[in-house]
């Protein structure tokens, strides 16, 4: 069992992210939780308070100094009917030091998660999203803050807001990027389509007047499987 799952090992694209493995390449949601998480990173404030401790899975093993973190990561989606719509939940997890005293929790649960809310507002970061993100549709369109969770770190309950917000991607619009990739909606697991090659040849002929006459003649073959 260990040398089959083995084989699905992630490679990187130009961002160091990753967009596909030796088997497969991400599905939608999958790449919509690591750009969400590539994207928080790349803001200046965030940056600021979580350093690099913001992770695009559901990540369990943080220690007391990696904390303030944030964890990305979906829990449930679905593809309705034949709708060409996937519709679903993104969870980011905020997990606070376990140390803060009583009366900084609420504040600081009440900073954080309205600041998160906030971006996911921003016309401009949804935009930025759509730009990353081929067929997001919506993103945080409607969010629910949840202060009252918790999380074992090094023995000690930290506390945790979760922030779910829903997102929808169209389909249609992740077929054209399949495409774009090299595949297809029927070959989503490999690279099936190639470049077409032009040659450039002469061909001999006759005119009526039986003169023979030489024609440049360009063919284009179809390298695609």
């Amino acid at each position: 069992m260990a040398e089959r799952i083995d084989k699905v090992i992630n490679e990187k694209d130009s961002q160091n992210v990753d967009f596909k493995t030796n088997l497969f390449y991400n599905g939608p949601v999958e790449f919509l939780v690591k750009r969400i998480a590539i994207k928080l990173k790349s803001i200046d404030v965030f940056k600021q308070l979580f350093a690099d401790e913001i992770t695009g899975y559901m990540r369990m093993d943080f220690s007391i100094r990696s904390l303030p973190a944030i964890r990305v990561y979906n829990g449930t989606y679905d593809k309705l009917h034949e709708s060409h719509y996937i519709e679903g939940q993104i969870k980011l997890d905020i997990i606070f030091p376990p140390n803060l005293r009583r009366d900084e929790v609420q504040q600081m649960q009440d900073t954080v998660s309205g600041a998160i809310v906030q971006q996911f507002r921003r016309p401009l970061f949804f935009l930025d999203m759509c730009e990353e993100v081929p067929g997001l549709n919506e993103l945080g369109k409607t969010i629910n803050v949840n202060k009252e969770m918790g999380f074992m770190v090094d023995e000690q309950e930290a506390p945790l807001t979760q922030i779910i917000l829903n997102f929808r991607l169209d389909l249609k619009v992740w077929d054209d990027y399949l495409e774009k990739t090299d595949r297809t909606k029927d070959t989503p697991f490999e690279e099936s389509i190639g470049d077409l090659k032009k040659i450039i040849g002469t061909i001999q002929g006759l005119r009526e007047d039986n003169a023979t006459v030489e024609v440049d003649e360009e063919l284009i073959i179809d390298t695609r499987e």
